[in-house]
């Protein structure tokens, strides 16, 4: 059973990169009240739950800016029902827009004290309410696995108001000093859930349209269950100093986006495209070793029929760039899925 302590509120501290710089060594975490304006997020999360409601995701008899969600069509990433309806929502340009904006490359610039990148890959999540036969709550992880390269600090966001009954983040406080921590397979991000017992303290709260949750990449966290009627739709980018390498895969779209040209497609403006073109960025490649380690797990769980690998599986199917683990993959996807 999880015990929550509230946030330690570093919104006075906004333009002190110094004070803001002790408290991520300190904690692994910032959080912070109105970091960008309560309009601009309030737009893009209504640009977001009108391209919800086309697809089916939202409930008809509830108006679209309540974003009630239709249960019947609950899903998760990575499933292909929910892809198809995430593409259009990842490539929207004024969600691209947020995450550069020049407010929180100043901030990240202060806390760096050199220039910061924002990679150009991103996430954003929408989460469906839990039911008696859906739950997609993201278990307890790590990003560092997933991002590679030098050190880089997450920005989370809700699309929103978000109380924790909608299933706002929570982070260990401290846990950060224990370095990376091994994994087994689960609802975390990419697949991973943390194996062993979590350090430091866990600290959550509400968040309101234009909050932001910083942390580093070490820092375990995970989402509370989403308890509301309304999807929960939220998005997280990482920033690291633009003097240090970045690992290759932030360079392309969220896994089954398509390629930048596709996405930017349908903008009606340049801004916020390949921004980072004329930047001198190194990039180095992803440690795949926690991936091997995490799909050498996914296989056996599923040759053993544990339909709990299936997303793991699913990720493999979609993603690696191994055409014989794809296969393999494949086949057992087949088997669990035929019982």
């Amino acid at each position: 059973m999880f015990q929550y302590e509230p946030f330690r509120d570093s919104t006075g501290h906004l333009d002190d990169g110094e004070v803001l710089r002790a408290r991520l060594a300190e904690d692994g975490y910032l959080f912070l009240h109105g970091l960008l304006p309560r309009e601009a997020i309030l737009n893009v999360r209504a640009r977001l739950l009108n391209k919800a409601m086309e697809a089916g995701w939202l409930a008809r008899d509830s108006a679209v800016a309540d974003g009630v969600a239709n249960q019947a069509a609950a899903c998760k990433d990575p499933e292909p029902c929910y892809m198809s309806v995430f593409r259009g929502l990842w490539a929207d340009e004024a969600l691209h827009r947020l995450r550069i904006d020049p407010r929180v490359i100043a901030l990240f610039g202060r806390i760096f004290c050199e220039r910061a990148l924002a990679h150009p890959m991103f996430v954003q999540r929408n989460i469906f309410p839990r039911s008696d036969v859906f739950d997609f709550t993201t278990g307890v992880h790590q990003d560092r696995v997933h991002i590679g390269g030098a050190t880089s600090h997450a920005m989370w966001m809700p699309l929103g108001d978000c109380p924790r009954e909608m299933g706002t983040l929570a982070v260990a406080a401290g846990s950060h000093i224990a370095g990376i921590l091994p994994t087994k397979v689960g609802s975390g991000a990419g697949g991973m859930d943390i194996a062993v017992p979590i350090p430091g303290t866990w600290v959550t709260g509400d968040f309101e349209a234009g909050d932001a949750l910083i942390f580093r990449d070490v820092t375990v966290h995970r989402a509370l269950p989403n308890l509301t009627p309304s999807l929960r739709m939220s998005f997280d980018a990482r920033y690291q100093k633009l003097s240090e390498p970045m690992a290759d895969v932030n360079l392309v779209p969220y896994a089954g986006c398509g390629t930048w040209d596709e996405v930017y497609a349908g903008w009606s403006g340049r801004v916020g495209q390949y921004y980072w073109k004329d930047l001198p960025i190194t990039t180095v490649p992803l440690d795949r070793s926690y991936y091997d380690q995490r799909d050498a797990m996914a296989f056996e769980m599923a040759e053993a029929g544990d339909r709990s690998a299936r997303d793991a599986i699913l990720r493999i199917v979609q993603r690696d760039p191994l055409p014989e683990k794809r296969e393999r993959a494949e086949r057992l996807l087949v088997r669990l899925d035929a019982g």
